[in-house]
């Protein structure tokens, strides 16, 4: 049996209104219509664009609908399926997301923020068989993630300021049955992964002569995965 891969999709732009702008307009409004409080919510450009003015790190936060996608993408492939990918969400806000081995992520995006809402404040989505299908933890470091969690031999970032390949090369040159590599991607609109994110990382790769989005990178990586491994559909 090969070795499992993960896949962390690292300081993602998700997380719940902190507690400074809940009290924004924008905020308030948003609440009202979806019948939450304003500190359930999901920080989201679309609606709190005016409320995020000045917040640090703006351009990294806001986008939930980027982690919905790298979840869609990366949970319907074979190598998920066949529990060979273990997958990790770390937030821009040292939060960690667990991904249990039987979850089927809402292709609704709308299911899916309830969903997000839910594991905010319960800390963990069970199955009604009682398998636990996401947990969250806070204050974990990404340094903490990748030295004591996934111990993989080899953290491999996604990034348009890394060396210049192609996905087929990357994973031939570093995947293996013996070997359990960790593939970093960012999960954020746009910019680079922070110092505390690149320095933690074996080395940084682009596959694209132009940025490419998460769901893309991963499409491409994941698929270059399964021929390395001879997986079969």
């Amino acid at each position: 049996m090969p070795q499992p891969l993960s896949l962390v999709i690292a300081e993602a732009a998700l997380e719940t209104v902190p507690k400074k702008l809940t009290d924004h307009p924008s905020v308030r409004n948003h609440a009202e219509k979806t019948s939450r409080k304003p500190s359930e919510i999901l920080l989201d450009r679309s609606y709190h664009h005016a409320a995020m003015k000045g917040m640090q790190s703006d351009w990294k936060r806001g986008r939930p609908d980027i982690v919905h996608l790298a979840l869609v993408e990366a949970l319907a492939t074979p190598l998920f399926k066949k529990g060979l990918l273990k997958m990790y969400i770390h937030t821009i806000n040292d939060k960690l997301i667990l991904i249990g081995d039987n979850l089927r992520i809402p292709k609704s995006y709308l299911r899916f923020e309830g969903l997000m809402i839910d594991l905010f404040k319960n800390k963990a989505i069970k199955s009604r068989e009682g398998q636990l299908l996401l947990e969250l933890r806070d204050n974990i470091t990404f340094g903490d993630l990748v030295k004591n969690m996934i111990t993989a031999e080899r953290i491999i970032a996604l990034s348009t300021k890394g060396i210049r390949t192609s996905a087929d090369q990357l994973v031939f040159q570093n995947v293996s049955d013996s070997r359990h590599c960790a593939f970093v991607i960012g999960g954020f609109p746009k910019g680079h992964f922070s110092e505390d994110i690149s320095s933690l990382c074996d080395c940084t790769y682009s596959i694209g002569s132009r940025g490419l989005e998460g769901h893309v990178v991963i499409a491409r990586i994941l698929y270059e995965c399964e021929r390395a491994l001879s997986l079969t559909y």
